[in-house]
C-alpha cells in the first residue's frame, strides 16, 4: 500500500478530509518526540516508548575504516494486538505417510 492509498483509506474510514489525515500523520512523529526520555504512550497501535540509543562503533562500507555512530534519541513501537496479524485460517499440518 502506498502512502496516498493509506491516507485515502483512513479518510474514508473516519469521514475526515484527506488533508486532515495527512496533517495528523505528518505531526504524529513530532508529538511523540515531545515525550520525556523514558516516557511511553499507549495507543491502539501499541506502546510508543522514547529512549536513547548509545553511540556505537561501525566499519565503513570499505570494510577497513572504523567510525563511530553518534547516539540518538529514538521512539520505538511495541506492537499491540491490533497490529499483529492473526491468520484466520491455520495452516494444516504436514501430511504424514500412513503407518504400515
Amino acid at each position: 500500500m502506498t502512502y496516498d492509498r493509506l491516507v485515502i483509506r483512513l479518510a474514508k474510514m473516519t469521514g475526515l478530509h484527506t488533508e486532515v489525515v495527512r496533517r495528523v500523520l505528518f505531526f504524529f512523529p513530532e508529538a511523540l518526540m515531545e515525550m520525556k526520555d523514558g516516557g511511553e504512550v499507549r495507543t491502539p497501535l501499541g506502546v510508543f516508548k522514547k529512549g536513547k540509543r548509545k553511540a556505537r562503533p561501525i566499519l565503513l562500507p570499505d570494510g577497513k575504516t572504523p567510525a563511530v555512530v553518534a547516539g540518538q534519541t529514538v521512539v520505538k513501537l511495541r506492537s499491540g494486538q491490533r497490529l499483529i496479524a492473526l491468520d484466520a485460517t491455520p495452516t494444516p499440518p504436514d501430511p504424514k505417510p500412513p503407518a504400515d
